[in-house]
């Protein structure tokens, strides 16, 4: 149960937004096995007001919630492919880009927690 707060300050199509999503969702499934899109829950918020080192120039926040401990090398594999990704699907350059990453050990879901 995954999931993913996206902040940028480009301009995104939706489209684009659409293959971001999509793409952003394999990703963390090779990452992390076991977290599949099916639990995978995605904000995406295009055209922010953003500055990173002071300057306007595109840039991006991805904030990963995730439920449960994962693995140093799972964490690695994502923030490479959410790098890639930034810079492949909306002209944002790696070293503009942060990947934060938090875990949960508490989750609620239709009424219930896991």
């Amino acid at each position: 149960m995954p999931y993913i707060d996206i902040s940028t300050n480009a301009s995104l199509a939706p489209d684009a937004i659409a293959s971001l999503k999509s793409k952003i969702a394999e990703a963390l499934a090779a990452s992390f096995p076991g977290k599949t899109e099916n639990w995978l829950m995605v904000r995406v918020s295009a055209g922010e007001t953003m500055f990173f080192s002071g300057s306007p120039a595109p840039c991006m926040m991805v904030d990963i919630a995730i439920f449960g401990a994962q693995s140093k090398a799972g964490y690695q594999k994502m923030t490479a492919a959410v790098c890639l990704l930034a810079e492949k699907e909306c002209g944002i350059p790696a070293d503009r880009v942060y990947v934060k990453y938090t875990e949960c050990d508490k989750w609620g879901w239709n009424g219930s927690n896991f």
